[in-house]
Parts: C-alpha cells; structure tokens; sequence
C-alpha cells in the first residue's frame, strides 16, 4: 500500500513540475511579439515628427506652382526655380513678307518669399500675376503696326444673266489686330510656350460666307420672287405682268423697286384706264363719231398706291398673287357716253339733255356769234362746275364790255383740259329770239356761251353734275372768219 502511495505522490509531482515547466516558456514568446511593434511605432512616430518639422520649412512631395514641381524644396529653392518663370520670353509678330516685329514679355509673376511661405501646406499654387503685366503687355502689342492692307469681301446674291445668284466671299489683308492681341494674351496666361504668329492667321475675316443659310435662304425668296406670277386687275380686265418684267421691278439687292413699278403702271395706265380713252358718242340723229377726252372723263389708275400693292404682292410669300388696280375716279364713265349728258346740235341751234339714256329736255339755243374767235367750239367737255345767281363779264372782239347776270352757270371744261371760259346759262332776255336758226349770225350771237331759256336751264342745272359730259358737234362755224382760238374737235366718224 506504501509503495502504491509512493508511487501516486511520485507521479502526481511529476505532474505538477511538467505543466510547470509548459508555462515558462509561453511568457517568453509574447515578450517576443511586443517588443518589435512598440519599437515599429516609436520609429514611425519619430518619422512622423521629423517629417512635421520637415514640412514646415520644405513642401509637400507632390507640390506644384503653376506646373512647377517644388517638392521638397524650401522657400529659397522653390522661389529660385519659380523665378524661372519670369525668364525674357518674346512675342514674335511675322508679317506675309517674312519680316518680323518682336516684343519682349514683361515680368509676368509676383514670386515672393512671404507668399510661398503662406502656402507652404498647399499641393497646388497658383502665382499671382503683376499688377502691371496685362497693361503693360497691351500696350506693347498695340504699339505694333501693319501694312494698309485689302478689306474683306462678304458673299452676296447679286443678278446675273441666269436670274440671282450668290457671289463668293473674298478674303483680304487686314489685320484685326484686336483678335491678334486676344490671341497673345490667351497664350500668355496659359503658358503654352509658343508666341509666334504670322499675321495671315488673323486677317479680318469676311462676315457673310458663300455657304451660309441667310444667303441660301435669300436666293429661294428671291428666285421665288422673280418667278410668281402676278396679276393685274383693272376694271374688267386683267394684265399679267411677264416675267421679264417682273424681274426689272426687283433692283440689285432683291428689294422692289418702286420706281420702276411705277413707270410700268404710267406706261400701261392709258391704255386701260377709260380718262385716257376717246369717247364714242352717237347723237339724236343716229351719227356715231369718236371724240378725244379732254382728260376729266371716265377714271383713271392711281399710279402710286398701285404700284405699292405690286411691291407688297411681289414680297409676299405667294407664288401666285391678284392686285386690284386702284382707281381714281367713276369707274361706271366708260368711253361710251349714253346715259347722262348734254348734247349740242350748233347746225340746229338745238341741245338736248339725257338722263340714264332718257331724253329729258330738248330746247333751241343760241350759240356763239358768227366768227371763229367767239365761235362755241365742237367737241367733248365736261361741266367744270356748277353756280348760281353769278354775273358774266367780260370783252366781245369788238371790244365791248358785258356784264350779264345768270341764274344758272355751268362752264365747260374743253379738250387737252381747257378752261375755255364758255358754258351753259339761262338766257331769257334773248326769249323771243330762241327758235331763230340764224341768230347766232347776228349780234344776238354769244361770246361762245350756250344760251339757254332759263325754264330748260332749270332742268339741265338740276340733273347735271359737275363733270358730266357735253358733246358738242356741227360745222356753222368752219366757214367764219378769223381763227379758231379754244381746241376744236369734230370727232371721227365709225
């Protein structure tokens, strides 16, 4: 039993010293661990201290000024290197003959030991510029001169014997000196290095090219123009303007030319406008003759509003355009007269007053006395106007003065627009006279005034109108004596 409990005692202390002994070497091997790391992390702060009193006089690694590595350096070695900037750089102008005008740049930067040391923590500097330098360099560069020189060209459309067409840009030697200097400047503060020019590059350049849209765009509206179609109306009738017409109405730059509508409108106006027109008349006695208008008659184109409906017409953008003539006057005056006139038959010493085509009165007369000179003259006239309670003065060829009151008065208005001073009067005092076929032989004749009994004169001067026709016709006075001295006109017969 001894021996058992020896043995137990023997193995349970063998046991002890060997977990014992397990744990002595344990604690040596975690001292092992920490010592490097602690020895790793004073190191690296010690780095980080030397590095903190390092970069306060030195930049950062990767420090740049205006492209400029300065890591590393301190104030003075960055400042020195910076300093490089402001090397002399010049600015070479060549002309296209080969000559050349050089500027030497001015000091472009302000490098300075205080501002370095205020952005000593910063990667990235920008210098600051001279106050002076942009001025400075301006004024340089504007002190450079250049040849005279040709101007540009711009592209235009002008009118060619094809229709409109656009003319090419033509480029030319100027400089504009403004772009040049803008160009230098821009360079300059970019740093690129490179300040040669050659002043070809910056020739003023012309504004409107060939190929520009404005100019396209132009050509349609003017090749549009030239080839509408246009369309006169006058009255009942119409005039199609042609096209080589329509192409003289647009003047060089495309515009219309009021000008020249307006003499194409005078120039088609007497042959459509009724004024201009001879007036065919047929008398009680069924004779149809053809009268020249004494030009008061009928209407007439107005020239002027006229032609500017055709400018507007011709710049609208239709292709195909009606104008309707204006027109002055009363379009319902033909130059067929058979509604409202006065007729005056001198070989019967009778007139006659028609209403829309009804004859209304019909009365004898007394015309002018038997002599070319106070002769009432055959012909087409119009009542100038219309008056009342009036007196008529004035000297016969013999020299004798009258003086005769009227009632009613209505002067004539003669060919080639005449105020021949004859007319329309009531007459009473020549009463018993009237129905004397050879009065106006004798001294009862007028000085060429139509005199009338004041009973018919009261009718005609009511339903005349100043303008209204009176178509006088006979040949009692080819015969006279002397001359004729207002516009005479027999008429045509057709």
């Amino acid at each position: 039993m001894e021996e058992k409990e020896l043995e137990t005692r023997s193995t349970r202390s063998a046991r002890t010293s060997g977990k014992q002994n397990n744990k002595q070497p344990k604690n040596k091997k975690s001292r092992s661990i920490y010592i490097p790391m602690i020895a790793a992390i004073m190191i690296f702060t010690l780095f980080l201290s030397i590095g903190y009193v390092f970069f306060q006089s030195h930049f950062l690694p990767t420090a740049e000024a205006n492209g400029v590595k300065i890591g590393w350096m301190n104030v003075d070695a960055a400042q020195k290197k910076l300093e490089e900037l402001n090397d002399s750089k010049q600015v070479v102008i060549e002309s296209a003959n080969g000559e050349q005008q050089v500027i030497e740049l001015p000091e472009k930067y302000s490098v300075t030991k205080e501002f370095l040391d205020e952005n000593m923590g910063q990667s990235s500097i920008t210098l600051p510029i001279n106050e002076t330098f942009k001025t400075d360099l301006e004024t340089k560069l504007n002190e450079l001169t250049f040849a005279e020189g040709a101007p540009s060209q711009d592209a235009y459309i002008e009118r060619g014997e094809a229709g409109f067409q656009i003319v090419a840009e033509q480029y030319g030697t100027i400089v504009d000196k403004e772009s040049l200097m803008k160009k230098v400047l821009e360079d300059v503060e970019k740093n690129t290095g490179n300040y040669t020019y050659n002043v070809a590059d910056f020739y003023q350049k012309p504004a409107v090219l060939k190929d520009s849209e404005e100019l396209a765009n132009q050509l349609t509206a003017l090749t549009q123009k030239e080839n509408k179609t246009i369309t006169v109306a006058i009255s009942d009738k119409t005039v199609d303007i042609p096209k080589e017409t329509l192409q003289t109405f647009l003047n060089g730059d495309g515009n219309a030319d009021a000008a020249a509508i307006e003499a194409w409108v005078v120039q088609i106006s007497p042959e459509y406008s009724s004024i201009s027109q001879p007036i065919t008349f047929t008398n009680v006695h069924g004779e149809t003759r053809r009268y020249q208008n004494n030009g008061s008659y009928g209407w007439s184109i107005n020239t002027a509003e006229t032609a500017a409906l055709i400018a507007q017409a011709i710049d609208s953008a239709n292709v195909t355009e009606t104008v309707t003539a204006v027109i002055d006057g009363d379009i319902n005056q033909s130059s067929v007269v058979n509604q409202t006139y006065v007729e005056v038959d001198l070989n019967d010493q009778m007139m006659y007053f028609f209403q829309n085509g009804v004859k209304t009165v019909e009365t004898p007369v007394i015309t002018g006395r038997y002599n070319k000179g106070t002769a009432t003259v055959p012909g087409f006239h119009t009542i100038l106007y219309k008056d009342t309670n009036t007196k008529l003065e004035g000297s016969m060829l013999d020299g004798s003065r009258y003086s005769v009151p009227v009632t009613y008065w209505m002067p004539l208005l003669s060919y080639g627009g005449v105020v021949t001073q004859i007319g329309l009067h009531d007459a009473d005092y020549k009463l018993e006279h009237f129905g004397n076929k050879q009065a106006y032989m004798t001294d009862l004749g007028s000085n060429g005034c139509i005199n009338t009994p004041g009973e018919a004169m009261a009718q005609i001067f009511e339903g005349s109108y100043p303008g209204m026709p009176v178509i006088i016709y006979g040949t009692i006075y080819d015969d006279a004596p002397s001359e004729f001295d207002k516009p005479v006109d027999h008429g045509e017969p057709v």
